[in-house]
């Protein structure tokens, strides 16, 4: 039997697909697309500023018909909820829950290191139920 993950470090994915908040809509959805992902986590550097995401594409794009050559930094998700790699499993969990969101870029001295997703947490639970 394998142990369940304790830490966002040890389930977090560390090659996360980021674009600049100057980018547009339309490469953030292309990168989505190409690397079937449902987010892109944005950086002004490597600090995370926001998160573009599916929802955020749909809720816009029926009433913006020049939606994708707006900038990210114009229809991204802000301020950006993160937490660090040492994070117990639960409060990433919680801290999801609370704040209702999907995504959580995992952050150490405010440089993007990792994502943890709601299917992460789905692989989590599932670990943690096998125990």
């Amino acid at each position: 039997m394998t142990r369940a993950p304790d830490t966002v470090g040890e389930i977090m994915t560390r090659d996360v697909i980021t674009v600049s908040p100057a980018d547009t809509v339309e490469r953030a959805v292309r990168l989505m697309v190409e690397h079937e992902i449902g987010s892109v986590v944005v950086v002004d550097g490597d600090r995370p500023v926001g998160v573009f995401t599916e929802r955020d594409l749909t809720r816009r794009i029926l009433e913006d018909t020049e939606l994708l050559q707006r900038k990210i930094e114009d229809v991204m998700s802000a301020p950006v909820v993160v937490t660090r790699p040492d994070v117990q499993m639960i409060e990433a969990f919680d801290l999801m829950n609370a704040r209702n969101i999907r995504r959580l870029p995992i952050v150490e001295d405010e440089r993007i290191v990792g994502i943890v997703t709601e299917r992460d947490l789905l692989k989590w639970v599932g670990a943690v139920a096998a125990e």
